[in-house]
């Protein structure tokens, strides 16, 4: 399906499209040996790339302007938090996976892989199309962020908060659902995806809450370098 405007897409590895795309081509030969393994790996590396990208090297640049603020300590605990859920449950997960479940989940993968002009140069990005209304909000929220006319992040960061929900729909929920998960594995992921957003969602708001002024526009500019409303040159 051909990426459509509006959409969000983050920097990955330039390694990894061409990696994902060597499994998917394996996978679709109905190659014998178990893949499993090295899918689980590389699933790994694209969601910490990606939480890295969004979230990690954000909270620890706003720490590293205010190290004392237990707000972005936490921010930045929660991000390695979850990380290491991440990592733990797709190990886990892994023991669960036959060449044929992965095959469609791969593909789907490899379909959001794309790459995208960065300064003139092509990179590996991984992208996904978004709601024009929730795109329009995003960036009404992040001017308002960036020209000191929002008296606080509160409502920025609710607005990132619906563009992690509709993030969820490609990038977990629908290669869940491709998995075909029985329902004691699907009832665990569920548990563990609920707890994981309860955790990020109630940071967020924190950091929403007490970001200072002065850091408004950095924050503006950080996540607005995400958000796509016409095609990069």
């Amino acid at each position: 399906m051909p990426l459509t405007l509006p959409f969000i897409a983050c920097r990955i590895s330039d390694s990894l499209p061409d990696a994902v795309a060597s499994l998917d081509n394996a996978l679709q030969q109905r190659v014998k040996e178990s893949q499993a393994e090295l899918a689980g790996k590389l699933i790994t590396e694209a969601s910490c790339d990606l939480i890295d990208a969004f979230f990690g090297q954000l909270m620890l640049s706003l720490q590293a302007k205010d190290p004392g603020s237990p707000v972005f300590r936490e921010a930045v605990a929660v991000v390695e938090d979850i990380k290491g859920k991440l990592r733990h449950y797709l190990g886990w997960v892994t023991g669960f996976f036959s060449n044929e479940r992965l095959a469609p989940v791969v593909s789907h993968y490899r379909s959001l892989m794309t790459p995208l002009p960065v300064e003139g140069v092509p990179l590996a990005h991984l992208a996904f199309s978004i709601s024009p209304g929730l795109a329009a909000e995003a960036k009404a929220s992040l001017d308002a962020l960036r020209d000191g006319s929002a008296p606080d992040a509160k409502a920025g960061i609710e607005i990132l908060i619906r563009v992690i929900d509709e993030a969820l729909e490609p990038l977990l929920y629908v290669p869940k659902q491709r998995m075909k998960f029985n329902f004691v594995v699907d009832k665990t992921l569920n548990g563990v995806i609920s707890v994981t957003l309860a955790l990020s969602n109630r940071s967020l708001r924190k950091l929403g809450q007490f970001l200072p002024r002065p850091m408004f526009v950095p924050v503006a500019d950080h996540l607005e370098s995400f958000l796509f409303r016409e095609m990069p040159r």
